[in-house]
């Protein structure tokens, strides 16, 4: 089976799989959005912004190293199971230590407990067998694709259930700690590979992994940051509802896109040693992600205050309007992830690294100085920073592999001319006097299939001739005889 061909059903098994646990984090937002607070939400938040950071302070990105290495051998795999497990385990004992610390600068004494608790997952998903990084290097998602829809059914029936009987911040932590030990346990059923513990190859993974840790520190950082600031000028409820807001505007990326292009780390990694072979495929992954990104992003920013009542509910309302400019946020969210993916593909960490380190003190200085009037000032200025660093990285990634911007945008005419045809379709409709779930459903249907149809057509004129279009053509024809 051919790289692309494998890459084109992984991600349709990435699609499936996601679709599945999104769906059910969807679910699970919708009763717990009208079950629980805004100061609910703000709680939780604080302990994934606080969890995130310590995670990605142990993490050693040993899975791109398994992925982007030429020969992968059991003292590999098991160097990185150890290494793992000694780091987040100590990570565990320091969040302990520094729990009550935080709860005094947030001002949130919940935080204390909420976050030692959390904190297990550390050291509970470090113990998942190595051998589902094998799965990932092979881009053979099949077992993780089983895997994930019992993880994501336990954790929902907890979620829902713990919401529904006790309504508090406890049942998503609760649930978070349930996906991590059913995905544990089942990462040992799904692969044959039994590890054991050796450091032998640190020191060669240490070196891979040094800048990806330095660079999810600034990563995080980032991220982070808006959410840090609205913590600290706003206070908790009003956290709660501005990083909701922005959790909503990333459900598609989280569900179902960031997932899809997974395969395409190991399939551009494939290719580094052959330069054109490696700008094709950077052009089309980019062309595909654009595609599928423009006509989502439109819609959300076109009607973000029925989005926001349809999915949390009319007490939300007030949160509405900040989904608009995390429209911006949630397409250069995606587009950033595929970029900076082709970029450690060719393994040029340190350099992603010190961009990194430069677009997130431009960001921090200018949040700090132009964004502190108003939730809503916060979450524009946010997004179109995302826009501009994302553009930068775009062309560095452009001088590095010379794919041709000029291809690349010849080849997103017939997305960008279809997404505006869906725009005038659906503006044209007035339905204001219906009720906002047939709001919802109509004008979400009729943007998505006149966007559709459209871009499938004017591609079809447009981009005959193209070698994409031959490969595309050639991988549905390659997945329909399989």
């Amino acid at each position: 089976m051919t790289t692309s061909l494998r890459v084109l059903k992984s991600g349709s098994l990435l699609l499936g799989m996601q679709v599945v646990q999104r769906g059910l984090g969807i679910v699970s937002t919708l009763v717990l959005a009208r079950l629980l607070l805004p100061e609910h939400f703000g709680v939780v938040a604080l302990v994934i912004i606080a969890l995130q950071f310590f995670e990605l302070l142990v993490e050693i990105g040993n899975q791109q190293y398994i992925i982007q290495k030429p020969e992968v051998t059991d003292a590999d795999l098991n160097t990185a199971w150890s290494m793992d497990i000694v780091i987040k385990s100590t990570m565990f004992v320091v969040i302990l230590v520094f729990a009550p610390f935080l709860a005094d600068f947030f001002e949130t004494p919940e935080l204390t407990k909420a976050l030692a608790v959390a904190a297990i997952t550390l050291p509970v998903r470090a113990l998942k067998s190595p051998g589902m990084m094998l799965l990932a290097r092979e881009i053979n998602y099949s077992p993780l694709f089983q895997l994930t829809l019992w993880q994501k059914g336990l954790s929902f029936i907890v979620v829902v259930l713990w919401a529904i009987t006790s309504p508090s911040y406890w049942a998503i932590i609760a649930g978070t700690l349930v996906s991590g030990i059913v995905f544990t346990i089942g990462s040992y059923r799904v692969h044959s590979f039994r590890p054991r513990w050796t450091l032998v190859h640190f020191r060669q993974q240490w070196h891979f992994s040094q800048w990806l840790l330095l660079r999810g520190i600034v990563g995080f950082t980032r991220s982070q940051i808006d959410n840090l600031m609205v913590s600290r000028l706003f206070g908790t409820a009003q956290l709660g509802g501005y990083n909701l807001v922005r959790e909503v505007s990333l459900l598609p990326a989280l569900s179902a896109i960031i997932p899809m292009s997974e395969p395409l780390l190991a399939a551009i990694s494939e290719s580094k040693a052959d330069r054109q072979a490696l700008a094709y495929r950077i052009r089309l992954s980019l062309a595909l992600m654009i595609t599928v990104l423009t006509p989502v992003t439109a819609f959300i920013m076109l009607y973000p205050e029925l989005i926001i009542r349809v999915l949390l509910g009319p007490d939300w309302s007030e949160y509405g309007p900040l989904l608009k400019p995390f429209g911006l946020f949630f397409f250069t969210f995606c587009l950033f992830a595929l970029v900076s993916d082709a970029i450690i593909a060719q393994g040029k960490v340190k350099l992603l690294f010190c961009f990194d380190v430069v677009s997130t003190v431009a960001i921090i200085v200018i949040l700090w100085l132009t964004a502190t009037g108003g939730l809503e000032i916060m979450a524009w200025v946010r997004g179109w920073l995302s826009v501009a660093t994302t553009a930068a990285l775009l062309l560095i990634l452009a001088q590095q592999t010379k794919f041709s911007l000029f291809k690349l945008i010849f080849l997103c005419i017939p997305t960008l001319t279809g997404t505006l045809l869906a725009v005038v379709a659906t503006q044209s409709l007035d339905l204001s006097s219906s009720h906002y779930l047939v709001q919802f459903l109509l004008l979400g249907t009729l943007h998505v299939i006149t966007a559709a149809l459209s871009i499938c057509i004017i591609s079809l004129f447009l981009l005959k001739g193209t070698e994409e279009w031959g490969q595309l053509r050639y991988l549905v024809k390659q997945a329909r005889g399989k």
